[in-house]
């Protein structure tokens, strides 16, 4: 293998349709392994074997005759560049095809599921903080106004006429609550 490390793209590429091994090795496992790892890393989000993803690689370019290694043209650009094009896409095409198809998540949408996780988890310890404050309020009205309002979010005008109360007095009794609370649950967190 010594020797393949100087010979130039163009007899890289003949050893590879004379299917010869040791060309085969270095051209997938020494020589190109890291553009293909890299561009593994940039479309797959998640954990993936590299290894297999450069098999499927191999196959695709050695299909058909090598139909797609003999596209390969040394005068348009170094093999490096139509490498790095080629796996590029050829992994983009297989992830959308192979893996998303088959129910694979994304990094990104477990991140999407930990942080509703997450919303939700501050919402409910949020809501149990403004809960005991409210119990902590001494008025009996003004308590269940606060809760009917911040916690059950009835209208005003429903709360009004079912306590027998103005709809102007139900906004004040939701300012002073609203005051208190903040007071109850800087307290509260301190």
């Amino acid at each position: 293998m010594k020797d393949l490390k100087n010979i130039s793209d163009t007899q890289l590429v003949e050893l590879l349709l004379n299917r010869n091994e040791d060309a085969i090795l270095y051209f997938f496992y020494q020589k190109y392994y890291s553009v293909f790892e890299r561009q593994v890393y940039r479309i797959f989000h998640y954990k993936v074997d590299v290894q297999e993803l450069v098999h499927e690689l191999f196959v695709y370019l050695f299909k058909n005759d090598c139909k797609h290694l003999r596209s390969y043209n040394s005068s348009k650009s170094k093999l490096n560049t139509w490498l790095s094009t080629v796996s590029y896409y050829f992994f983009l095409d297989y992830k959308k095809r192979k893996i998303d198809y088959n129910g694979r998540i994304s990094i990104y949408e477990q991140w999407d599921d930990r942080i509703m996780q997450y919303k939700q988890d501050a919402h409910s310890q949020l809501k149990m903080d403004v809960i005991k404050a409210i119990n902590g309020l001494k008025n009996k009205t003004t308590r269940e106004v606060a809760r009917r309002l911040l916690i059950d979010e009835d209208d005003p005008k429903d709360i009004a006429a079912e306590l027998g109360l103005t709809v102007d007095y139900v906004y004040t009794l939701k300012s002073r609550a609203l005051e208190r609370l903040r007071k109850i649950l800087k307290d509260y967190r301190s």
